[in-house]
């Protein structure tokens, strides 16, 4: 049985506009993508002897097998190829579910991509992004070599772009928010959009924003305090990544990334890590 070990980075959006409300429900937007080191681990495995996938993971709250974005993957990339292997899939979870940080687009990215290699690349990377992009709408950044890129239509058009090398300090407040639900709860406003399209907004910290948060923090009001906490510990700037849950701080060093952690009391179900830009 050949097999691999792949890590799945986490995602966090530095800067996030919704643009307009699509005719298929979707919405599109302009987004500042950044992987950040902070890894799901997944073992792959492939036998011509077996039929079938089987999912193990370490974490009992994700969907059911056949609802999890992994095992989708792989069966989405055993139905195209046509190949009639077996596919055992270990999913070891750090990134928390429903945080906003991507962690299950990035599992089906990287069993795409474990399997194509698994398979002897029987799949050209056209391909894959397209597989990927009916996964899910942040699937292809995954799929994307570059750690920093600008997204937009649903954030599936992607231009890599250079980004600093910052800090940030993640708080995950104990509470999943689906996405779904902070769409459906967003008001869209009409704003001049002359100055989004700029990717120089990624050099200005103090310009991020994240209009989802209009939507989130009147219901979670823990968003915008964790936020105004951060603010208080120095972060150069604090934001709600994607849909939520987590809120990030920005920090221009390690050390002053850590002086900040010690600063935070965790309660509850809370979760806080220390994490660097990837590059």
């Amino acid at each position: 049985m050949d097999n691999l070990t792949v890590k799945a980075p986490a995602k966090i959006n530095l800067f996030l506009r919704i643009i307009k409300k699509r005719e298929d429900g979707y919405h599109n937007i302009f987004t500042i993508f950044q992987k950040i080191s902070l890894w799901d681990e997944i073992t792959l495995a492939i036998s011509k002897k077996e039929r079938g996938i089987c999912l193990e993971c370490s974490d009992d709250n994700l969907p059911g097998m056949e609802d999890n974005l992994a095992f989708k993957a792989a069966k989405a990339f055993l139905d195209y190829t046509g190949i009639d292997y077996g596919v055992y899939i270990k999913l070891k979870k750090q990134i928390p579910i429903g945080a906003g940080l991507g962690g299950g687009s990035s599992d089906a990215a990287a069993v795409l991509k474990g399997l194509n290699k698994l398979s002897g690349g029987l799949m050209n990377s056209d391909d894959l992004n397209g597989i990927g992009c009916r996964l899910g709408a942040d699937v292809p950044f995954f799929m994307h070599d570059a750690a920093s890129a600008i997204g937009t239509g649903v954030g599936n058009r992607l231009k890599a772009i250079k980004i600093p090398l910052f800090h940030y300090l993640l708080v995950w407040p104990g509470f999943s928010i689906s996405t779904k639900w902070v769409y459906e709860h967003f008001e869209l406003t009409t704003r001049p959009l002359d100055t989004i399209f700029d990717a120089e907004l990624a050099l200005h910290v103090r310009r991020w924003t994240n209009d989802l948060e209009m939507a989130v923090t009147p219901i979670y009001p823990q968003i915008k305090a964790i936020k105004n906490r951060l603010m208080e510990l120095g972060a150069e700037t604090a934001l709600m990544s994607g849909s939520g849950s987590t809120v990030f701080g920005v920090f221009s060093s390690a050390e002053k990334a850590k002086a900040a952690a010690s600063g935070l009391v965790v309660r509850d179900n809370q979760r806080i890590y220390l994490t660097k830009a990837l590059g």
